[in-house]
C-alpha cells in the first residue's frame, strides 16, 4: 500500500468538511483504528474545539498538498490586497 502511514502524535491538517466548508486545524491524530474493508487507513483524530472524531486517510492532507493549498491561499490574500474594489 502506497499511502503514508500516521502514528498517534502526529499533526495534520484535514480536507474540506460538509458543503465544503474548511476544518479549522491542526488535528492531532490520537490513534490508528482498524482498516476499512476497502483497506484504507482510518485514525481518530482531535482538533483545536477539543472535539474527537474518525477520519479516513483520504481526508488527510499530504504535506505536497497542504504546501500547493497554503499557496493558493496566500495568492488570494495578495490578489485581495491588491484590487483596489475590496476598499
Amino acid at each position: 500500500m502506497s499511502e503514508q502511514r500516521y502514528k498517534a502524535g502526529d499533526v495534520v491538517e484535514l480536507t474540506t468538511g460538509f458543503a465544503n466548508q474548511p476544518r479549522l486545524g491542526p488535528f492531532e491524530v490520537l490513534r490508528v483504528m482498524p482498516e476499512r474493508d476497502n483497506k484504507e487507513g482510518q485514525y481518530r483524530v482531535r482538533g483545536p474545539d477539543g472535539l474527537e472524531r474518525a477520519v479516513g486517510h483520504h481526508e488527510i492532507l499530504e504535506p505536497a498538498r497542504l504546501d500547493r493549498a497554503a499557496k493558493v491561499d496566500r495568492l488570494q490574500d495578495d490578489r485581495a490586497q491588491d484590487d483596489p474594489s475590496q476598499d
